[in-house]
């Protein structure tokens, strides 16, 4: 009996960063949805199960200080509490890993690891560890 791929989630408003990201998943093994917006993720996450999303910190590039998908994480731990979020960004700054990584009162994180888009040769084993805990 054979099993079925994890499913993962990618939110990123760029193009060519759905493709890249989704592509090394897909080439893992893993089955992979994309969406560009918080709100298409939130309708994915509501009509489909998912193991892991892979959250960009900012979904909208015309807007230097958008950090949606930290307020996206937040959404998905509330709603979704068995799906890992990984963060994926380009902008990182350490109040933002803080604010990702750091557990709250309740020993909650918004996300189980962090990338920057620099590594992104890194997001298959960070998922693979993320999907192992």
């Amino acid at each position: 009996m054979t099993r079925e791929p994890q499913k993962i989630l990618v939110v990123d408003d760029l193009p060519d960063w759905r493709r890249t990201l989704s592509g090394l998943l897909a080439d893992a093994g893993y089955d992979v949805r994309v969406t560009d917006s918080a709100t298409g993720a939130l309708r994915l996450l509501e009509t489909g199960r998912f193991d892991l999303a892979v959250v960009d910190i900012r979904l909208d590039e015309t807007d230097e200080g958008n950090v949606e998908g930290l307020s996206l994480a937040k959404k998905i731990r509330e709603q979704w509490p068995s799906v890992r979020v990984v963060i994926i960004t380009g902008y990182g700054t350490p109040d933002i890993m803080r604010q990702a990584l750091e557990p709250d009162i309740q020993g909650q994180k918004l996300a189980v690891d962090y990338i920057p888009k620099t590594q992104t040769g890194e997001l298959v084993p960070i998922v693979q560890k993320a999907l192992a805990q």
